[in-house]
């Protein structure tokens, strides 16, 4: 006689156990779920488990990759899979809406997206609507941010980041701010606490000689910019704003470039890179800083290689600029712009997924394709994005899921 099958799931597994499958399970998969369990539903919404599953997030974080253009399409680089969501309605419907995106500063940190559009509008009383946002593309939730009650300009600059105590911090200043009328009043730089949902002036001072490049990264609570001064164009370096000490600082030089043809972006979670590439003779570069944090900073070559059959991953100064990440040694995986059909009337720009080593080009995947011909929309913006579940709110250090998953999970 045979011995009855025996069966298990997973509601008579031990606590523990349950609550240590929990913070290893991707966000993405906590949120599809939906789980019914009550007990579950009190798990994943406390406030404790919130701040370890982020914790133990960024000690394995897992890149993907986002895109806006008529929907929010997120990728998983390794598995090319990737899934397409509605463009949030507070987006589409705010003045600053997706139309205006290629004139947008987007920046990452902790499966937040800051929104920080380079302008301003008024209401019809005169006040100023805020044009700063903080987004979750996962829960697909937005915060607009109100703006400070001095001038904002064209030129002004956002970044997102933590002090040493947890707090989440955005820094707004302005760059050159002479060429500002009534730059006088113009404070210099200013940081909003979510903690109490304030702006104040801080002493930070911007030389007025540095120009920054927009295209930034949050890493480590803290922001970087690639900089240079206007009289030594040709001498980049790293610009960093500490949210804990509210201070720029430069911290190292770049390696020699190739113009604008320069991207910053994130290695292993604790040290920055540089994917560069020569238009002419399609030589790429990479190169990866040394761990930040630990003492002095400097770049090193991570790879390079050679070839005029390379694709060119910026194919045009108005293009947008290649989103990368790192999952194998010597190795990159990037997702470009590119022309199909160039000089014809089928002509379209499409999104390629590359894989490069220090060998060649591995693999190749064009991911959609768009019949317009502005590069710059085509690829509204892109970036490294790591999905989390959680929001931030004022007066909290962290972020609660008790108010924004409950649509979700319920």
């Amino acid at each position: 006689m045979a011995s009855p099958r025996r069966s298990w799931s997973l509601p008579l597994l031990p606590p523990e156990i349950i609550q240590e499958i929990f913070y290893r399970t991707p966000a993405e998969a906590l949120v599809r779920s939906k789980p019914t369990c009550k007990k579950w539903h009190a798990l994943i919404t406390n406030k404790r488990f919130i701040n370890e599953h982020l914790q133990r997030s960024k000690e394995r974080p897992q890149e993907r990759f986002i895109r806006i253009f008529d929907k929010v399409r997120i990728m998983d680089p390794i598995t090319r899979r990737s899934a397409a969501s509605p463009i949030p309605n507070e987006l589409l419907q705010h003045p600053y809406n997706i139309n205006t995106l290629v004139y947008t500063l987007m920046v990452h940190c902790d499966g937040l997206m800051l929104v920080a559009h380079r302008g301003w509008k008024c209401r019809s009383d005169g006040s100023i609507l805020p044009n700063i946002a903080l987004w979750n593309p996962l829960l697909n939730k937005i915060k607009w941010v109100e703006q400070p009650t001095g001038c904002i300009t064209s030129g002004d600059y956002y970044g997102i980041g933590y002090s040493g105590d947890g707090n989440y911090k955005l820094v707004r200043f302005t760059s050159r701010p002479f060429e500002v009328e009534g730059f006088e009043d113009v404070p210099e730089v200013e940081v909003y606490e979510f903690e109490t949902s304030s702006w104040r002036t801080v002493g930070g001072k911007v030389d007025v000689d540095v120009e920054i490049a927009r295209k930034c990264v949050s890493l480590m609570g803290n922001m970087y910019w690639v900089a240079y001064r206007c009289w030594k164009e040709y001498e980049k370096f790293i610009r960093v704003f500490d949210f804990s000490d509210e201070t720029f600082k430069d911290i190292c030089f770049c390696p020699p470039s190739y113009g604008d043809n320069s991207h910053l972006s994130c290695f292993n979670g604790d040290s920055l890179s540089l994917l560069q590439q020569d238009a002419a003779s399609r030589k790429i570069e990479v190169w990866v800083s040394s761990k930040l944090g630990d003492g002095d900073v400097s770049f090193s070559k991570y790879f390079s290689l050679s070839g005029l059959d390379l694709p060119a991953l910026r194919v045009h100064a108005t293009a947008a600029r290649p989103v990368y990440c790192f999952v194998k040694p010597k190795s990159v995986i990037v997702w470009c712009v590119e022309v199909e059909g160039k000089g014809t009337d089928k002509a379209c720009s499409c999104c390629t997924l590359y894989e490069i080593d220090e060998d060649g080009v591995k693999s190749k995947k064009v991911t959609e394709r768009n019949y317009v011909r502005d590069y710059s929309r085509a690829f509204v913006c892109g970036y490294a994005y790591v999905p989390r579940f959680y929001f931030l709110f004022a007066k909290l250090s962290f972020c609660s899921l008790f108010v924004d998953l409950l649509p979700c999970i319920s």
